[in-house]
């Protein structure tokens, strides 16, 4: 429930926006991520987490390929807020992987987050895996709990200070 409605939910708007394409795949990565991780039990860039995203994307066609589009679109995009022009794009017209014969390598923002979504909804108890997720908690107001911490308004405090209720 929690996955729908941090990531789910937020990624099917932002995909029905064609120019959205990098905060797509800024959210689709780092979750995308969690799940290559938990399924090959390496680290990025590794011949057993290529494997994995290949199970993904074998669109990607090798090792090589997924190695390299690892590499560019995750952390130019993630880092750099950048792709090279010359050998990467975002495309909402290409299919979800187009690797040219030249080496340029296409992705469409909107396809690449649904198979990202689509795959881990198929597979949630992989996701789960790894590092604990948040476990959020209902606060009401006046219950000590260490989220939301509410702010008042300067007219309610002395000196104009921010207080918390809790």
């Amino acid at each position: 429930e929690n996955f729908e409605l941090w990531f789910g939910k937020p990624l099917s708007k932002l995909m029905d926006d064609e120019h959205s394409g990098f905060a797509v795949v800024m959210v689709a990565f780092p979750i995308l991520e969690r799940y290559l991780r938990a399924t090959s039990g390496a680290e990025p860039n590794s011949p057993q987490f290529n494997q994995a995203l290949l199970g993904v994307l074998p669109e990607l066609q090798d090792n090589k390929s997924a190695n390299h589009f690892w590499a560019i679109y995750r952390h130019g995009i993630l880092h750099n807020v950048a792709l090279s022009r010359e050998t990467h794009g975002l495309s909402s017209i290409k299919p979800i992987i187009e690797i040219w014969p030249n080496g340029k390598v296409w992705m469409n923002p909107k396809r690449f987050a649904e198979r990202v979504l689509d795959t881990i909804r198929n597979d949630f108890t992989r996701f789960e895996r790894g590092v604990p997720l948040p476990q959020p908690k209902q606060v009401f107001e006046g219950t000590p709990g260490p989220l939301p911490i509410r702010l008042t308004g300067a007219q309610e405090c002395p000196q104009g200070e921010a207080s918390h209720n809790g």
